[in-house]
């Protein structure tokens, strides 16, 4: 055994890598600039922890999500690494100021885009060895991407303030434009491509014709209560996740919660930590759902509308089936689904009118936070008011022209969004192998051989009840109370670096 699969054994104890993730591994080690693609449940999380256990200094991980952050470094801690820490607006300032004295103790620091922006973090950082720079989620620092956040565009700046550690850039979906701007955006001049097929052939792909959002409804209950579960069923709105849930939950009887950004994070965590162990059948969610739990035996996946875009929809089924064991995901379409999320896009554009409004509120703002309080006070979403505090400080010393360059900027995101979506809508109407046509959206082809199998989509002759349940649905374990619940999930968080 040689010594990286050696270090494998002892800190993971693994046997071997999961496909991609050895090379990865042996590009950061060799100190080379890397952005990579592997399929959601790829294990992207041991291409940098590896590492980081084999290098001195400290990994700095920029993370999306504060589940995600918090599920790393229990996981971390678990392990035994106690070494491990998450920073972000969740914590208390005493909690904050606990971290930023211990820093150079750290041999991983979680941080999310926003909080890097500190100016007293990033001196703190500069003092301290940053043996790799992780950029998680990569795709959220490109315009092409499909969940741009505004806060990751200037993580290139920040890692020359660090003096240019190695950097390893991690996605899941992407295309080949977004790949290439995540290297521009993060100034990555000689970079190392190891990009891995997003095709989880263990996912089963079904796509299902009905006549009305009532006839969605109908089929979905009777889908759940024949799938072996447990399953996610994914939802275009807030509204319509908290319904769904509802009816589920009184037609089967089975353990049934939604999901969704508008939640408090105390709810949003309880309910994730129900269905990572085993105490929930369903959960009803919208996109906010999934980044980051690592749940192995999810083994269904329904959308009850047509998601946004391909990289959106392969994200999301890629929930199901991390055990390698067969999944499958379930596109209920009816013919008003893409009227639906055209609406959706367009409620969630700004008008010009708006605009103005909002460029002339935020006149005496000095701060990007102060930005985005006042502007989700005025009634934006949290992802409106991120992207328009943005443009409003990169475009500001322009003066006139600010305005209509913030208004030609977010035109291009909305107009960019529908195109996306009606390529996606088009892929699903199409008469072929649905596996084939988003593996071509990322420029791949399917393996020799694939094509026609029963467990690869409808068209090739795909059988659900392949994917039904032998008997009763397996036994749940028992739900705790809430307070109970609550504190085991953040016991993690106040344990004190050992």
């Amino acid at each position: 055994m040689d010594k990286l699969h050696e270090a494998l054994r002892r800190h993971f104890g693994y046997t071997s890598f999961k496909k991609g993730q050895e090379e990865i591994v042996k590009s950061v080690l060799e100190g080379q600039d890397t952005v990579a693609m592997l399929p959601t449940g790829g294990g992207k999380s041991l291409c940098y922890q590896l590492p980081g256990l084999l290098t001195d200094g400290t990994v700095l991980i920029v993370s999306p999500l504060l589940s995600l952050m918090e599920d790393q470094v229990q996981q971390l801690k678990m392990r035994g690494e106690k070494r491990a820490a998450a920073y972000n607006s969740a914590l208390t300032h005493q909690e904050k100021e606990y971290i930023l004295k211990q820093l150079h103790r750290l041999k991983f620091l979680y941080i999310s885009p926003e909080a890097l922006q500190s100016e007293q973090m990033v001196r703190r950082l500069q003092t301290m060895k940053i043996s790799l720079f992780v950029v998680d989620e990569a795709h959220c620092i490109s315009q092409w991407g499909h969940d741009f956040r505004p806060d990751y565009s200037k993580l290139g700046d920040i890692k020359k303030k660090l003096g240019s550690p190695v950097t390893l850039a991690l996605t899941a979906t992407a295309t080949e434009e977004t790949l290439k701007d995540i290297s521009r955006m993060l100034g990555l001049n000689e970079v190392r491509y190891l990009i891995h097929s997003v095709d989880r052939p263990n996912i089963a792909l079904h796509l299902e014709e009905v006549q009305d959002t009532a006839g969605k409804n109908e089929r979905l209950i009777e889908l759940v209560r024949k799938l072996q579960g447990p399953g996610l069923v994914y939802c275009p709105t807030r509204k319509w996740a908290e319904e769904l849930a509802g009816k589920i939950a009184e037609e089967t009887r089975m353990r049934t919660e939604f999901y969704h950004g508008g939640m408090d994070a105390g709810d949003r965590m309880l309910i994730q930590q129900q269905f990572i162990r085993n105490q929930l059948d369903i959960v009803c969610c919208t996109n906010a759902f999934g980044m980051g739990v690592d749940k192995p035996d999810v083994r269904y996946v329904i959308h009850v509308n047509l998601p946004q875009t391909i990289e959106a929809y392969m994200q999301e089924i890629g929930r199901a089936g991390r055990d390698g064991k067969q999944s499958v995901s379930i596109l209920l379409k009816a013919p008003g689904d893409r009227g639906i999320q055209e609406q959706l896009i367009q409620t969630e554009a700004l008008t010009r009118q708006t605009i103005d409004f909002l460029y002339e509120k935020l006149a005496d703002v000095r701060d990007e936070r102060g930005a985005r309080e006042s502007l989700e006070q005025s009634g934006l979403t949290e992802t409106q008011a991120r992207h328009f505090s943005h443009l409003f400080f990169k475009f500001r010393h322009l003066g006139n022209k600010a305005r209509e360059l913030i208004y030609q900027e977010m035109d291009f995101r909305r107009q960019q969004k529908l195109n996306k979506m009606a390529g996606f809508a088009q892929i699903t109407e199409s008469k072929g192998c649905f596996r084939e046509g988003l593996l071509s959206y990322f420029n791949e082809t399917l393996s020799a051989g694939k094509s026609g199998n029963t467990a690869c989509c409808t068209h090739c002759g795909l059988n659900l009840e392949d994917y039904e349940t032998k008997g009763d649905h397996p036994f749940m374990n028992q739900l705790t109370a809430w307070e109970e619940e609550l504190d085991t999930i953040f016991a993690a968080s106040r344990d004190r670096i050992c």
